[in-house]
């Protein structure tokens, strides 16, 4: 039985309620700590998400496909590509809106995840200013050297910055690669962006998964597991990494 998960977005079936918005619970139970749904906004609507205390949950919204926007009661922020929001907690309510003008709905990738001591001791001590609004083309870049030369990677989400959350990003176009590596402590999942189509592949206790993913597609990889990813020829890289991690990092914050 395969250890990575996949949500594939060819079996989802949106079902939108009267105010056209559309949820859809994944990877149900696969990490304990943290829930994901995909949402679907259509044209010229708007969606309220719940907010939380910081004692109650963390969330992350990563804008996948669409255009619109998110307006809180202090800013407004345009969303014109693939995008990061992390919202103030409870501090204020918050919509997000979907352009009449948009070619298709729009998706979201929604994550809410517990609180840890970890997370309260980061997020009441040291944290990334919020609400957090990230484009892909305002990623931070950094270099892992187990990747091909011109590999973009990207920082959306500092590590350390949010907790036990963190999220960035893999450009490139094939013939590329992404070397084997692990993380023992991370959680992690891969969101497919659209345009984007390669191979990913994990091993954990002498067993290895092979997967082919494409555009929509996300993926669980428990942490302790060996992973890494080619892409041929006429094939491109675009996806994005979300993780937690399990237990926090090292050190002492406060």
């Amino acid at each position: 039985m395969a250890f990575v998960k996949v949500s594939r977005e060819k079996d989802i079936v949106y079902q939108y309620d009267e105010s056209g918005v559309a949820r859809v619970p994944i990877l149900v139970g696969e990490c304990k700590d943290c829930a994901l749904e995909r949402v679907a906004i259509l044209p010229g609507c708007d969606w309220s998400p719940e907010i939380y205390k910081l004692e109650e949950h963390n969330q992350v919204f990563l804008i996948m496909d669409g255009e619109g926007y998110i307006r809180t009661p202090r800013r407004v922020f345009n969303i014109d590509e693939q995008a990061v929001f992390v919202p103030e907690f409870d501090k204020e309510h918050f919509i997000i809106h979907c352009s009449p003008k948009s070619e298709k709905p729009m998706k979201i990738m929604h994550a809410v995840s517990e609180i840890h001591p970890f997370d309260l001791d980061c997020l009441t001590n040291a944290r990334m200013a919020l609400p957090r609004f990230r484009r892909i083309s305002e990623a931070w870049l950094y270099k892992e050297f187990n990747t091909a030369e011109n590999v973009q990677q990207l920082t959306l989400l500092e590590h350390r910055n949010l907790g036990r959350l963190s999220m960035g990003g893999t450009i490139d176009k094939g013939p590329t690669k992404v070397g084997t590596h692990i993380h023992n402590e991370l959680e992690q999942w891969y969101i497919v962006l659209p345009g984007s189509k390669f191979t990913y592949y994990a091993e954990r206790d002498g067993e290895r998964d092979e997967i082919r993913v494409t555009e929509g597609d996300i993926t669980f990889t428990p942490h302790g597991s060996h992973h890494g990813s080619w892409c041929e020829e006429g094939e491109n890289y675009k996806y994005i990494w979300f993780e937690l991690c399990t237990d926090g990092y090292p050190g002492n914050i406060s």
